[in-house]
């Protein structure tokens, strides 16, 4: 196959991984504004991203941070309950700061990975290595400078 499809093919699965990932956040995203979203997403990434694992990266990063709004969304809507917000309400806000700072950690943390991954495939320079000398090397090497 061509590697141009490949690399349209991943950029799609990385938009509705996005996609998605806002869908579970929202809760009621609106089909027409996710379809726009995703296809928009879609182009953006083919466009932008020079290679899979940039495309992926990214995709991985934005999901961190649908990660980290989560629990954010949740606290807000605890605001509109009151001063003193029902027990099943605050197990409901606790289990999503503790998934939600857990994910985002794990997948901010995957897309820093990948970033590096791609980042490093240009050649390094290979390291001098320095072989120590023996004593008659050194003792040689005395003679010379002295």
């Amino acid at each position: 196959m061509n590697n141009n499809l490949w690399h349209q093919l991943n950029a799609v699965l990385g938009s509705l991984t996005v996609t998605v990932g806002l869908w579970l956040l929202v809760g009621a995203l609106p089909v027409s504004m996710g379809i726009a979203l995703a296809i928009g997403l879609a182009f953006l990434l083919a466009w932008k991203c020079a290679s899979m694992g940039y495309i992926w990266a990214v995709s991985t990063l934005l999901l961190g941070l649908e990660s980290f709004a989560w629990p954010i969304m949740q606290m807000a809507d605890l605001q509109k309950l009151g001063p003193e917000p029902p027990l099943e309400e605050l197990e409901r806000i606790f289990t999503a700061v503790l998934f939600g700072l857990f994910s985002g950690v794990f997948w901010m943390t995957f897309a820093y990975g990948i970033f590096k991954r791609t980042r490093g495939t240009e050649t390094p320079t290979a390291p001098s290595i320095t072989i120590p000398k023996t004593k008659n090397q050194k003792k040689q090497s005395r003679r010379q400078s002295g």
